[in-house]
């Protein structure tokens, strides 16, 4: 009988123990913001700043705005709180309860810097940007918010609408709308919304508890990147110069989800909410795309004060450009006094070289295309216009195919001993000398074999806008394959 009595006294205690209790305030005993403190305590939305007090009309500031939002999601902690989570502002430590939570706000969307690198997250949160991260945290996570009851007392309006910032107005009237914001009422009856007053821990309670009411089901629902990369990792542009860039993604279904930008320096590079970056200084920047889940990648962005190369310029003006002299046989420029090409002239010119990395399209066994990549060495001059180059080409209505790309090589008197040339899927665009049945590749067939580069087509009016010619046009051969500075 004893011990029947004791495991009745245990489970008893165990189904209390399992009961929600409701923590008690002291400083909320009479607030007209009780029973939402209360309940905000009960879905673990909001703490104490004690086990006895929550100071409700303290202010609310961002850390703790954000925190509550992630929490009102259920952020995983564990993931963004571990080693490899981003982490993107100076002033907010990685050890402080809301640093988990702004770097998965800022990841999907929800919040931005007060600059490139703060966050100020002790500074208060007014109403009106409270109005607008509710907003935006709808908006992104997918919710939907459902109409209110019909008996519930909505304001017409504010009678302080117009005080409102223009960007805060929608999100403030839809919140109105819903029955989230009730506003503040006024001797004359009126409702004001008061939208720089600084928000207190009461009301922000009192809103979400509201707005965890009103949420329906999550209706948004993607397939978040596993793996991401930039195609190339290094990208040149020269000073105003803008472009778009776009990271490979895996898998495929994953490619339509919303990035987050940011760069390491915008005094050098800017970029947008859509990867659209611009060189605005000389130097260099990490630009890195945060998918909502955290997984990020960066692309390299140098900024060059070089002006690309382009049609009009004369050959005096391509031999300044590469060489700062005119010289009469570009192709000699780095041979010895005998004009024959030895191993140290050879090394000359290579210490002139750059490698770059571009992107082509290519066609894979299924008969799709794909993006690969190719590293090439060119003139180090030259570099930022090939760069730019095969940019077009790829990011062109005709996808055009490449399977291979020579740049610079040792081979005697020719514009790749300098790296001026570039050739493109030899075997498909091949060389022929007439007069001496001299071949170089198997054939030319543009139109029916998809790698045969047209005279007329995308790739060769992309390079001739940049001052290349197409070996195409040489009097003695053909070289459908060459591209070169000079023409020869």
């Amino acid at each position: 009988m004893k011990n029947r009595l004791i495991s009745t006294l245990l489970a008893v205690l165990m189904l209390l123990a399992a009961i929600p209790t409701v923590r008690a305030f002291s400083d909320t005993d009479g607030h007209w913001a009780r029973d939402y403190i209360e309940r905000a305590v009960e879905l673990e939305l909001f703490n104490g700043v004690s086990s006895t007090s929550f100071e409700p009309e303290s202010t609310m500031t961002r850390g703790m705005f954000v925190t509550v939002l992630g929490r009102m999601e259920g952020v995983d902690l564990e993931f963004w709180s571990s080693d490899s989570a981003p982490q993107f502002f100076t002033d907010v430590a990685a050890d402080m309860y809301y640093a988990p939570y702004i770097s998965w706000a800022f990841c999907n969307g929800i919040v931005d810097g007060t600059s490139p690198t703060t966050f100020e997250p002790d500074a208060p949160i007014t109403r009106e940007q409270m109005a607008k991260l509710i907003a935006f945290y709808v908006q992104k996570m997918g919710h939907e918010i459902k109409a209110p009851d019909s008996e519930q007392l909505i304001p017409d309006n504010f009678a302080d609408a117009a005080d409102i910032a223009s960007w805060a107005a929608e999100s403030v009237d839809i919140l109105r709308q819903m029955g989230i914001l009730n506003g503040i009422p006024n001797a004359d009856g009126s409702i004001s919304f008061l939208p720089l007053k600084t928000s207190s821990r009461a009301e922000c309670a009192t809103v979400f508890c509201r707005l965890k009411d009103a949420l329906l089901p999550t209706s948004l629902s993607q397939t978040m990147p596993e793996a991401m990369e930039f195609v190339p990792a290094e990208v040149t542009l020269r000073m105003g110069q803008s472009q778009v860039l776009q990271p490979v993604i895996t898998p495929p279904e994953a490619a339509s989800v919303s990035l987050i930008w940011k760069s390491s320096d915008p005094s050098v590079m800017t970029v947008d909410k859509n990867g659209a970056v611009t060189c605005v200084g000389l130097g260099k920047a990490e630009i890195t795309a945060y998918a909502p889940n955290g997984l990020s990648a960066a692309c390299t962005v140098i900024c060059s004060s070089d002006t690309l190369a382009s049609a009009d310029e004369t050959r005096s003006e391509k031999c300044l450009r590469l060489f700062g002299e005119v010289v009469s046989d570009p192709k000699l420029y780095y041979a010895g006094d005998d004009g024959v090409y030895g191993a140290e002239d050879y090394a000359r010119a290579a210490a002139d070289m750059q490698e770059i990395t571009v992107r082509t399209w290519d066609i894979g066994s299924d008969g799709e295309k794909y993006t690969r990549q190719f590293t090439i060495l060119v003139h180090k001059n030259l570099a930022p216009t090939v760069q730019q180059i095969f940019e077009e080409i790829y990011n062109g209505e005709e996808k055009f195919p490449i399977h291979y790309v020579g740049g610079f090589s040792h081979g005697g008197r020719s514009e790749h001993t300098i790296g001026c040339a570039i050739d493109i899927n030899p075997e498909e665009n091949y060389y022929y000398k007439p007069s001496t049945g001299e071949t170089v590749g198997s054939y030319w067939k543009p139109g029916e074999d998809p790698y045969s580069i047209p005279l007329d087509g995308e790739v060769a009016k992309i390079f001739a806008k940049y001052g290349f010619t197409q070996g195409a046009y040489w009097s003695s051969a053909v070289d459908y394959m060459h591209f070169s500075y000079f023409g020869t």
